[in-house]
C-alpha cells in the first residue's frame, strides 16, 4: 500500500512538473514565433517582451512588442505595441490552423520618419513588397496558420517628423481611435501565417493613416504612403485589392488621394467603417 501511495505521489509530482514545463515551453514558442514572423515580413528586427498562453482559459496575451527602425533613422523604433490579447478556440490549438474569434491590439505607436529624401516607412513597404512577391511564404512560426474573425487595433498614435532639423517643435502627433479588420485569413487559402498576419496589420494601420491624416500629416508623406501601399502586389484582404488601384489613379493632389481611396479603405478597415465615416 505504501509503495502504491509513493508511486502515485511520484506520478503526481512528475505530472505537475511536466505541466509547468509545457506551459513555459509554449510561452517561449509563441514569443519566438511572433518575433520571427514579424522580422521575416518587415525586414527589421522585432522583439517581444512577454507572451502568456492560457492553456485552460483559451487566451493569449503579449506585451511590449517593438519593431525596430530601419538603419539610418533616429526615431526610437518604427512601431511599438503595448498589449495584445487573443481569445482562442481551444479545440484548434493543436491543429495546424488556429481559429481566433478576436485579436485585440492596444496602445500602438508608429513613427513616420523622413530624412534627406528617405523615409523609414518606404523601407518597410519595400520589405513588405519583397516579402509578398515570393511565391511560397516562409515562416518560422512552427507551421501554425490563423483565421481571425475580428482584429481590433485601438489607441493608435502616429508620430510624424515634420522637418529634418529634429526637436519637439518639428514633430506632430496624430491619434487614431481604432482600426478593425474582419475575417482575416478566411479568403487566403483558408488561413494566414504569422508573417502574413503581420503584413496585413501593418498595411491596415498605414492605410488608416492615409485615410485619416488628410489636413494633418504633410501631403508628401501621405502621398509616399499611398504610392507605397498601391505598389504592393496584394493587400492581404480581397476587400482591399481596389485600394492600390485607387491610390495609383488618384494623381498628385491630396484631396484626390483621400477621396479616391475611401471605398477601398472602407473595405479594408471593416464593413461598417465606410458608414461610420459617412455618418461622421
Amino acid at each position: 500500500m505504501k509503495k502504491l501511495i509513493k508511486m502515485v505521489a511520484v506520478l503526481l509530482i512528475l505530472l505537475v512538473l511536466a505541466t509547468v514545463a509545457v506551459a513555459l515551453y509554449i510561452d517561449t514558442i509563441a514569443k519566438t514565433a511572433i518575433e520571427r514572423g514579424a522580422t521575416y515580413a518587415l525586414g527589421v528586427e522585432t522583439t517581444l517582451g512577454s507572451a502568456d498562453v492560457g492553456l485552460l482559459s483559451g487566451t493569449f496575451s503579449m506585451g511590449d512588442l517593438t519593431v525596430a527602425n530601419p538603419a539610418g533613422f533616429e526615431s526610437p523604433y518604427f512601431t511599438h505595441l503595448g498589449q495584445g490579447d487573443v481569445k482562442v478556440a481551444l479545440k484548434t490549438l493543436r491543429q495546424e490552423t488556429v481559429e481566433l474569434p478576436t485579436l485585440t491590439l492596444t496602445d500602438l505607436e508608429i513613427y513616420l520618419d523622413k530624412k534627406e529624401g528617405k523615409a523609414n516607412y518606404d523601407v518597410i513597404l519595400e520589405n513588405l513588397k519583397r516579402f509578398e512577391s515570393q511565391e511560397n511564404a516562409q515562416d518560422d512560426a512552427g507551421g501554425k496558420k490563423f483565421i481571425i474573425e475580428e482584429v481590433l487595433i485601438k489607441n493608435i498614435m502616429v508620430h510624424v517628423q515634420l522637418l529634418p532639423l529634429g526637436g519637439d517643435l518639428t514633430k506632430l502627433d496624430v491619434p487614431i481611435d481604432e482600426v478593425r479588420l474582419h475575417d482575416v485569413g478566411s479568403d487566403t487559402d483558408g488561413s494566414v501565417l504569422m508573417s502574413e498576419l503581420t503584413s496585413v496589420i501593418i498595411k491596415a494601420v498605414l492605410a488608416a493613416i492615409v485615410q485619416k491624416g488628410g489636413g494633418l500629416i504633410p501631403s508628401d508623406i501621405l502621398g509616399d504612403l499611398g504610392q507605397g501601399l498601391g505598389s504592393l502586389a496584394e493587400m492581404g484582404l480581397d476587400a482591399a485589392t481596389g485600394l492600390g488601384d485607387r491610390i495609383k489613379d488618384a494623381g498628385g493632389g491630396l484631396d484626390e488621394v483621400t477621396e479616391g481611396i475611401g471605398d477601398g479603405l472602407g473595405g479594408l478597415l471593416g464593413g461598417d467603417k465606410k458608414k461610420d465615416n459617412e455618418d461622421g
